[in-house]
């Protein structure tokens, strides 16, 4: 019984701390590099978490969209194909 009563209150914690760095980071009285740091911290808690749950993050990064493609590409007239 002392194992679920401990187990619970440990992961709860790690939660509090993600919450707490993210409500510190909103405070715009901060400087920017400071404010990105508690996000950054909140992050690998997450991750820290994530991975002992046996979960893959996204990462993150711009997606990049894929070139259309046209019947004249690179250029020129399209010629009949002789018979």
């Amino acid at each position: 019984m002392l194992k679920e009563t401990i187990m619970p209150m440990a992961q709860k914690t790690d939660a509090d701390k993600v919450n707490k760095l993210r409500e510190m980071a909103k405070d715009t009285k901060l400087p920017q590099a400071v404010r990105n740091q508690y996000l950054d911290d909140a992050v690998k808690l997450e991750e820290k978490a994530a991975m002992k749950a046996g979960v893959k993050m996204a990462k993150g990064g711009a997606v990049k969209a894929a070139p259309k493609k046209t019947a004249m590409a690179k250029g020129g007239a399209v010629k009949a194909k002789k018979k």
